[in-house]
């Protein structure tokens, strides 16, 4: 009966655990990329493809957002993005995904996942910063991995910008 007791303690730690999920194809050079696209999602109510977009020009990527059908010429990739929001008591994102693909080929380039339980929510700027830092991190391996020590949610000086 004493084991199902500790099982309990157990399940309630790894619950609130965040995940940071990266992948990489094996050719993709992500350092290479100047220009990159954010389509906006038909479900955005947030402004997130802004956000994203600003975070990417704060790391020295020259970034746009809007529909897909309306895409410079010139863009070697595009961003989509895939979130999801907590609606019970305060409106917070718990997960956010981010799938950069080659804009002329629609080949996959990479893609990374932060999932973060809804007893521990963050901003918006502090997922966006957390998905992107493990896209375009040097040296970046394709794993699941526990996020321990993700950008601080004070740093608001990247890039001279508040939000």
């Amino acid at each position: 009966m004493k084991f199902p007791a500790l099982l309990l303690p157990v399940a309630v730690l790894l619950a609130g655990c965040a995940t940071l999920t990266t992948h990489f194809e094996p050719k993709a050079d992500l350092g290479q990329l100047k220009h990159i696209y954010v389509v906006e999602s038909l479900n955005d109510n947030h402004d997130l493809h802004d956000r994203i977009a600003q975070e990417l020009q704060a790391r020295g990527i020259q970034a746009e957002s809007g529909p897909l059908t309306l895409m410079p010429i010139g863009v070697k990739a595009y961003l989509v993005y895939e979130d999801q929001w907590e609606w019970d008591f305060k409106d917070c994102m718990i997960s956010l995904r981010i799938t950069l693909r080659e804009a002329n080929s629609d080949r996959l380039l990479a893609s990374a996942s932060y999932i973060r339980p809804t007893a521990f929510l963050k901003t918006p700027r502090f997922m966006v910063q957390t998905v992107l830092d493990g896209l375009f991190k040097p040296n970046a391996k394709s794993s699941p991995q526990p996020a321990i020590s993700p950008p601080e949610e004070g740093s608001e000086k990247r890039g001279g910008r508040r939000s």
